[in-house]
């Protein structure tokens, strides 16, 4: 069984936001795969600092492909 609930820690615990009475079992063991919910700093992560503006203006001339295209290319070759 596959579920997704959404929890918040507090105090040293992992609190379920919702009820989930009748869902699982006392003393159950599951395994859960912890997500951060906020990934509006994630997108920079991989992101090269030495980069600059220019450089990716250069880069961006030199194709006809559109940024979304190159950036689905990069992805592929991941």
């Amino acid at each position: 069984m596959r579920e997704q609930i959404e929890v918040v820690y507090e105090n040293g615990v992992l609190r379920p936001l919702e009820a989930l009475s009748g869902r699982f079992q006392e003393h159950q063991h599951l395994t859960v795969t912890v997500e951060d919910t906020d990934e509006s700093t994630l997108w920079l992560a991989d992101a090269d600092p030495t980069v600059d503006l220019e450089a990716v203006r250069r880069a961006l001339g030199k194709t006809n492909d559109t940024i979304s295209q190159l950036i689905n290319a990069e992805r592929e070759e991941r």
